[in-house]
Parts: structure tokens; sequence; C-alpha cells
């Protein structure tokens, strides 16, 4: 009967897979829930709504008439009078030099550094726009070349979660003792005064105060003993005088750790180094951005094809005109502080992308759904996705599946930012009426590794990004949640995610999803059993385990309890049991993101030997990273059982990152009790009240970011068949 329950259960994954196949080609014709994203956004040869202008570095930035012909944008003249250039809503002021096919446009671009942000955009629409501002600068006397020019390092190599500073990419690890220098060959210095910064993370902590010791030297020459104490972000602003900088030859920045502060061991993160220094103005190969207060300024190896702008007011530069031009010299009258000196040839060169006209608006008050699905970008994601949205709207739900891309372009300005995200969900729950959504299905994977080159997007793995959000014992987690909590301090949707980056695996996903739902009725004995492990590390981890036993007992369950405590060699056991079926699963202990215990009882290679078919667990723990989905290089347990395609699991709840072991106790409870006691029919409406329950605890804005909901949220929960209704 066992051997028979199992081929049943295969069999029903194997029918809704062929399915779903069979459906794709009548999508058109029978579900229009997401008829719109089966279509690329902008089909070749439309005229789009406007042009995304994306920038991956600050500057003066240009696009030609010859650049948007070729991406379809239609306009007489290109100008001010027709066309409007805005970020986020603002209007950005912008110069046109020359005319017909051979005009270019001008503004300056302002990039985003921060490296958990997507890349700035800026729209290029048509309509009236905002022409720059132009301001004579003929010169009223001798110039002076002298100017402020700013050099900065940052190596963003290693990424810290649980710091609490502005910035959690950081470069080098320094273990003192230990050296780092910095060539600093590529700045040309006039020898007078300037400025040093240096940003550093402090990742150790003993009893010696201070316990971190820093020296700053520059060719040899020592500028600062630093000391401080504890794990902190670390700022170290150093004047630097005269004929520090070596004008004639090259220039050695060094950073040492002594390890002379008597703790037991020192390591130091570098983040980024700013150098201010005195330098001769001079053209080069790239466009040049200093600083000047001379009232005339002078500019070496320029010609007559030099644009000059002043940046000062960085929202409204100024084209300054009718410089003076001797030879290869070229003076101007100082207008402001901050200057940029280009040839034509040397602005930046933004990506564009057409903006479509997305024909049914999200922002439509009669527009309502009770499950929202958000599909990322990808070619045939609709498509995979198609099955599960029919299945959910039999079921009585009203569904609705949204472009991801469309949601940047009518709540994001077209930024690729999980901020827009998190607005169309607040306006579909405030205006969205005839119904609010109940559910949100996120389709597509996370990373932190936010991309920050051309065409980096789909290689970085962030599909469909998550925030970051730091928490007080932790630094900072993925939180999906957070797009729930932009006017509220309670969840008011529950969201889940399918943490995918193939159509296959969304297509595992979808196919385990409707085939655990729709197990025959004579496979039915699986859904009543629980396997509940338990770390040994600490005693509360079986306490807490048998509490949930007890409660999964008492409302119709078999339950099998696994103690390390009695046996910590039960991997074998873990396996067999999840292979048999199990309803639940639920681990209580120490870990990480791919392993349970120290003695590594489960670790995410024995997803290999799982062979459960469609007998698949909703897995629950709370103590540990098993939910980390956002890692950019490696899987998480929780991914990896939702991406099994033979067993698994169908659905996961689970931390993206450490989590206390006395947080433990209420999350399950309210979990449980809310699906057990209270009523709840699927695991997002338990997921639901599990996050509303926890605003009332001292720590629930820590939780509430921090656990999520792996899994379509409207899976109905399968229970035992006395309490099934």
């Amino acid at each position: 009967m066992l051997i028979l329950s199992v081929l049943a259960s295969l069999t029903i994954i194997f029918l809704v897979g062929a399915a779903a196949f069979a459906f794709v080609g009548e999508l058109d014709i029978f579900h229009e829930s997401v008829a719109g994203l089966k279509v690329r956004p902008f089909p070749k040869g439309d005229i789009p709504n406007g042009l995304r202008l994306t920038v991956y570095e600050s500057g003066i930035a240009a696009v030609t008439s010859r650049d948007l012909q070729a991406a379809n944008m239609r306009f007489d003249t290109l100008s001010a009078d027709e066309l409007s250039l805005t970020r986020e809503g603002r209007s950005v002021p912008f110069y046109v030099q020359g005319s017909g096919t051979d005009a270019t446009l001008y503004f300056f671009a302002q990039a985003i550094t921060n490296t958990l942000e997507a890349p700035a955009v800026y729209l290029l629409t048509l309509g009236q726009g905002s022409a720059m501002q132009q301001k004579k600068a003929a010169p009223t006397g001798s110039g002076s070349s002298l100017v402020q020019q700013q050099y900065f390092w940052e190596e963003n190599s290693t990424f810290l979660t649980h710091t609490n500073g502005d910035d959690i990419w950081l470069g080098p690890l320094l273990l003192a003792p230990e050296e780092w220098t910095l060539d600093l060959s590529s700045i040309s210095p006039s020898g007078g005064a300037g400025a040093l910064t240096i940003r550093l993370w402090s990742s150790t902590q003993d009893v010696p105060n201070p316990d971190h010791h820093l020296q700053v030297l520059l060719n040899g020459r020592q500028l600062a003993n630093w000391y401080w104490d504890g794990v902190q972000q670390e700022t170290i602003t150093l004047p630097l005088d005269e004929g520090v900088l070596d004008a004639a030859g090259a220039n050695i920045l060094t950073l040492r750790t002594p390890g002379d502060t008597g703790a037991a061991g020192e390591a130091l993160y570098l983040d980024w180094i700013r150098l201010q220094y005195e330098t001769q103005v001079t053209t080069g190969s790239k466009q040049v951005l200093f600083t000047s207060s001379a009232s005339n300024v002078l500019v070496h190896n320029a010609d007559a094809s030099l644009m000059i702008f002043d940046v000062t007011d960085e929202n409204a530069p100024l084209l300054l005109q009718h410089a003076g031009l001797e030879g290869t010299d070229l003076t101007f009258a100082g207008t402001g502080q901050v200057y940029v000196v280009l040839r034509p040839n040397q602005a930046v060169r933004p990506t564009i992308s057409a903006a479509p006209v997305w024909k049914d608006s999200l922002r439509r008050s009669e527009r309502g759904a009770d499950y929202i699905a958000i599909v990322a970008d990808v070619d045939g994601f609709a498509e995979a996705l198609e099955l599960l949205l029919v299945y959910r709207q039999e079921q009585g739900l009203r569904v609705t599946a949204v472009s991801l891309q469309q949601i940047y372009d009518e709540f994001g300005y077209g930024q690729q930012s999980p901020a827009a995200i998190r607005h169309f969900l607040t306006y579909a729950t405030q205006n969205w009426m005839s119904p609010a959504p109940r559910y949100v299905l996120l389709v597509g994977d996370a990373s932190y590794d936010v991309p920050t080159a051309p065409g980096a997007h789909v290689a970085s793995g962030n599909l469909l990004p998550t925030s970051l959000v730091p928490i007080s014992y932790n630094g900072y987690v993925a939180s999906d949640t957070w797009f729930a909590l932009e006017d509220s301090s309670v969840p008011q949707m529950a969201i889940g995610r399918f943490p995918v980056q193939t159509v296959a695996e969304l297509m595992t996903m979808v196919n385990k999803t409707i085939a655990y739902e729709t197990a025959p009725v004579n496979d039915r004995d699986w859904p009543d059993s629980a396997l509940l492990v338990a770390d040994d590390d600490e005693p509360i981890f079986d306490s807490q385990s048998d509490t949930l036993s007890a409660e999964l007992k008492a409302n119709g369950y078999s339950v099998h309890d696994l103690h390390m405590t009695d046996n910590d060699n039960i991997r074998y056991e873990i396996v067999s049991a999840i292979n048999q079926g199990v309803g639940f699963l639920n681990y209580v202990g120490h870990g990480n993101e791919r392993v349970w215990g120290d003695e590594f009882v489960f670790h995410i290679d024995d997803v290999r030997m799982l062979k459960n078919g469609g007998r698949l667990p909703v897995f629950t723990t709370f103590t540990c990273s098993n939910g980390a989905f956002a890692l950019p290089d490696t899987d998480s347990l929780a991914e990896a059982l939702l991406r099994a395609d033979n067993g698994g699991a169908v659905a996961v709840i689970a931390p993206s990152g450490r989590m206390p072991a006395s947080h433990t106790p209420p999350l399950a409870q309210y979990f449980y009790s809310a699906l057990l006691d209270g009523g709840a029919e699927t695991v997002g409406d338990a997921f639901l009240a599990m996050k509303s329950a926890e605003v009332d605890e001292p720590y629930n804005m820590d939780v509430l970011h921090l656990v999520n909901l792996l899994g379509d949220p409207a899976l109905h929960i399968r229970k035992p068949m006395s309490n099934d209704q």
C-alpha cells in the first residue's frame, strides 16, 4: 500500500506537470489574469511611453538624437519644448548641443553609490521639460589652476550582514599584526594641503579598552596612532599639511595594525578611503570634477570643444559660456565652487531601455484581487505560473498577476528598487477595495548582490529583490514582510515567495503546490503525521520540541520525535521519516544556512536522498538561518527543499538570519495555534496571524522582518481527516 500510495503521488505530479505544458498553449483564450505578461513588455518597433536612462557613474551624461531615434522615440526637435527629463518625479534640467540628427542632450547624472540600491534611472518622455540655465563666464583676470580634487577607493568584496553601519559591503580584512598599502601613483598632487578620511569596521571586542589600534602612514611618515574600542563603524579624518603629499614621486598610503593593545585578536575590515588633494586642473582621458574658490579658473590641455558645467547645486547645474582660450589654456570666471569640464566624447553614456505604455494601469481603484502574483521579468515565468493562477481562481480567489517592471515604472519611476514594490502593495491595500489583496506571491529569487554594472542584473540572481533590514541583534536580514509595513506596524497581507532562478524551478514549485492540495483521498495518512527534530546543544530545545509535540498530538497528529540528546547520529532517521511522508517538519536548534546542528545531522546535500514525491511537508524552524534565501553564491536549505523535484518540501517558514532560541516558543505557539485552533486554513493565514501576534512582544519588529514564508501563501494546509473540513 505504501508503494502504491507513493506511485499515486508521483503520478499526480507527472499529470500536473503535463497539464501545465498542455495548458500554456491555451493561455490567451482561456485565462486573462497573466495575458499581459506573456508578451515582452515592449515589443520591438512599438512607440515607447518614454525611455529609461540608467546611469552607473556620476558626471555629465549624454544621449544623442540618433540614440533616441534608434529606441523609436518620436520627436520633432531635441529640446526642452518637446522632451522632459525627470528623476523620481523631479524635473532634471538638460542642455542640447547641435541640431537635427547631430543633436546631443547633456545632463548632470548622480549615480547611486549605495551597494544595496539599484542603479539610478532618469526618465525621458514627451512633454515640456527644463532647459539648463546658461551663464556667461568670460574671465575677468588671470586664472588659477590650483584646485581641489578627490580620489576615492572602495572595494566591495565582503558582505557583512552583522554590521549596523551605513554600508555592509566592505573590503579586505586586516588581522593584526598586518600591513596594507594603497598605491596613489594615479594622482598628481601639487604638494598643497588636503585631507584623508578612512572608514573601517572593527568586528572584534576584548577586555582591554581600547582594543583596536591603527597606524596611518603616508610615504613612510606616520600621520596617526588611532585607538578605539569594540565592534563598531569607525571613521578617521586627518588633515594633510603642505608637503605631505609628494608632488614629484609616487605616493604610498600604509595602514598598519600592530596588534599591541593586549586584545586576544583584532580584526578590521577596510570600507573606503577618500583623499582630497590640491592639484592643477588638466584635461585628460575622462571628464574632470573639481572644487575651486578662485575668481578665475585656469584649465590646462584644453581646446575649443571643452564644455564647462557649474554643478555646485547638483539639482540646478549651469552651462558656462564664453570662456577664454589661449593656445591650450582655457580660463573662465568662477561662478560657484564645484565644476565639471569635459570634451563631448567623455560624457557618461547611460543604458537606454524603453518604458512601455502599460494598457492596464495598476493605479486604478476599481481594480481588486484577493491574490496578487508579482512576477519577475524572465521569459517563461508567466506561462509556468499560469496553471497555479487558474487553480487558485477556480477555488474562488480573485487572481491577478503583475509584471515587476510595471511596478518599477508606475511606483518607482523606472528604478529597480524594493521601495517600488512596497509602494505598490500599500496602494493596492488602500485603494483596491473590491477586494483588497489578501495573499501576495513573489515569483523570482532575490540576492543581496545588487548589480552595479550594465548587464549584471540576471547574473547576480537578483530577479525580484527583497529588502535588507537592520535588526537589533543580527545586523541586516532579508525581509519580504517589509513590503507590507509601509503605513502599518502590522502586516496587512500574507507574503510568500517562490525563490526561483529558472522556469524549471518555477514549474517544480507550481506542480508541488497543486500536488500537495490534490493528493488522492487514499493517500491521506501522511498529512496526519509530523516529524519534530530537536538539537542537543541547549536543554530548551528539547522542551520546545516536546511542547509542540503535545499540541500536535492533541489535534490528531501522529508525531515522530527525534532528540539529538538521545542520539546525535539521526541523519538517516530524518531522511527515512521524510521519505515515508509527513505533513509537518519542524526543527528546533542551532545551525546555519545549510545545516542542522553542529553534528550536521541534516545537510543541504542530504536533500538529494529525499524521495517523498508528492508527500510534501510544510517545514518550519524558528531558530536558525535555514531560510537565508538572498545569498548570491549558495542556496539555503529552505531553497533546496523547495526546488527538489522528487520530494522535499512544499513550503518553508524560516528565519533569514540568526535568532536567539528564546524567541522560538512564542513564534511556534502563534503559528501552530492559529493553524490548529484558530481556524486558519492556509499557511499564509497562519503566518499572518503569527506576525500580527508578535507586535505585542518586545522584540516584535526584529522578528517581523527575520522570519519569511517561502512558498505559496494561499497553500491550503492538509489536516488530519478527523479535523479537516
